[in-house]
C-alpha cells in the first residue's frame, strides 16, 4: 500500500513535471525549433522539477547523500529519457509533422518511459538505506 501512495505521487509529480516539459517543448517548438531540437532543451526543465519534487515528497529522501542520488537518478533518468526520445522520434515519424501529431508523439514517450523512472527511483536513486543492526 506504501509503494502505490508512492506510485499515485510519482506519478502526480510526473504529469506536472510532463505539464512542464509540454510547455517547454511547444514554446520552443513555435519559436521555430526542430521537433528533436525542442524536445531536447524541454527536458532540462522537467526533468529538474521531478527530481526535486520525488526527491522532497515522493520518496522523502532528504536524509540520504544528495550527491549518490544525483548521479544515480542522473543515470536512471538518462536511459528513461533515450526511451522518451527514441519513442516519441517513432511515432513523430509514424504519425507526420505538424502540432498535434508532435504532442501525441510526446506524451507517448512520456507514458512508455513512466516505468523505468519510477522502479529506477524506487529501488536505486532514493531508496533510503537500510539501518544496520549493531550487536555489542
Amino acid at each position: 500500500m506504501k509503494n502505490l501512495w508512492k506510485f499515485i505521487c510519482f506519478c502526480f509529480v510526473g504529469g506536472t513535471s510532463a505539464l512542464v516539459g509540454i510547455l517547454a517543448f511547444n514554446l520552443f517548438f513555435w519559436l521555430g525549433f526542430k521537433f528533436i531540437i525542442s524536445q531536447i532543451l524541454s527536458f532540462p526543465l522537467a526533468i529538474t522539477y521531478n527530481f526535486v519534487l520525488n526527491r522532497n515528497i515522493t520518496f522523502s529522501a532528504r536524509g540520504t547523500r544528495l550527491k549518490k542520488q544525483i548521479l544515480r537518478w542522473v543515470i536512471i533518468y538518462t536511459i528513461s529519457t533515450i526511451v522518451n526520445l527514441f519513442t516519441s522520434v517513432l511515432v513523430v515519424g509514424f504519425l507526420g509533422g505538424g502540432t498535434l501529431n508532435a504532442n501525441i508523439a510526446v506524451i507517448s514517450g512520456i507514458v512508455v518511459s513512466i516505468p523505468i523512472g519510477f522502479f529506477g527511483s524506487l529501488l536505486w536513486a532514493f531508496k533510503k538505506p537500510t539501518e544496520e543492526i549493531i550487536v555489542s
